[in-house]
């Protein structure tokens, strides 16, 4: 019997994580990183940008529904929608079961991660990048908030860690956060990646939240555990106008015409909950992100 194939993830500096590969579906580099995707015994398909996993074909469904449907629960009436990243084509999939969006725009810097992950994870988008209500722009996330014409309902940031030399660093800071604020309607929603909950790696999630609430005057952060990222990492929620706490999330789900596989109208109501650890590091951590100096994710 011949010996395990392991395909390490090794763009971590402390701890490498091992999965079984069953082949190598894809190994390249686009102009912004290298780009492997394999089938893996324990988690299916997965994708990985630069050495680090990025999504697993059996349980992606925890991250993009905790990603996207938050945002669009609280909105009122979400129908013009941005989504800066996500190339897989998941945030849209989830975006779209929202009947009453008119309009989706997706921005991602990446052209070919994008092409490739519409060949080789279609189940990820599930026709999503077909949807006649998308229009799909190649560039840079944050100059095209600059430079767009129009507000949004809400808009969903869904990016790699900011770690050296990733395009996504300049996302991650308070001028960024202003500009999001600036491109969204009165009542206007975004939500963003919030990076790594694990005790010793919690500055950056801290700093991050910090820096959200000295722009938004609503802000929550949530959890979730995907098994094939073997730890708690995290979102944030910002609002202009509704209060994430008190708005009747779980009766709004209730109300849509479709069924999620992860999120739940129970589990809704204990949503934004964080440990103590977690909490206590928002007091520790006061120091805000900008573009004069932006922190960098240690892997």
């Amino acid at each position: 019997m011949n010996d395990p194939v392991w395909f390490a993830e090794d763009g971590a500096t402390n701890v490498v994580i091992k999965y079984r590969c069953l082949r190598t579906v894809y190994s390249s580099r686009s102009k912004y990183g290298r780009i492997d995707i394999v089938d893996t015994a324990e988690y299916g398909r997965m994708l990985f940008i630069d050495g680090i996993a990025q999504s697993a074909e059996h349980d992606e469904f925890i991250y993009h529904e905790s990603l996207v449907h938050p945002a669009m629960l609280l909105h009122p009436d979400p129908r013009r929608v941005c989504i800066v990243g996500g190339a897989e084509g998941a945030t849209i999939r989830e975006v779209a079961k929202y009947k009453d969006v008119s309009r989706i725009v997706m921005v991602d810097i990446d052209e070919e991660l994008v092409q490739v992950c519409k060949q080789h994870l279609s189940s990820w988008s599930r026709g999503a990048y077909e949807d006649p209500r998308l229009q799909l722009h190649i560039g840079d996330g944050r100059k095209f908030l600059e430079q767009a014409e129009e507000n949004f309902d809400v808009i969903i940031v869904d990016l790699n860690d900011p770690t050296e030399d990733s395009p996504a660093i300049y996302l991650f800071t308070r001028e960024f956060y202003q500009l999001v604020y600036r491109r969204l309607g009165e009542e206007g929603i975004g939500c963003f990646q919030g990076t790594d909950l694990q005790p010793r790696k919690l500055t950056l999630h801290a700093r991050i939240y910090n820096t959200i609430s000295s722009v938004f005057p609503w802000v929550v952060s949530y959890p979730y555990m995907l098994p094939s990222f073997h730890s708690m990492h995290s979102f944030i929620l910002a609002s202009k106008k509704a209060a994430p706490r008190s708005a009747d999330l779980e009766e709004r789900l209730r109300r849509q015409n479709f069924k999620l596989e992860y999120l739940t109208p129970p589990y809704l109501q204990t949503l934004f909950r964080m440990p103590a650890y977690v909490e206590q590091a928002y007091v520790d951590n006061p120091e805000l992100i900008t573009d004069a100096k932006p922190t960098l994710y240690m892997a």
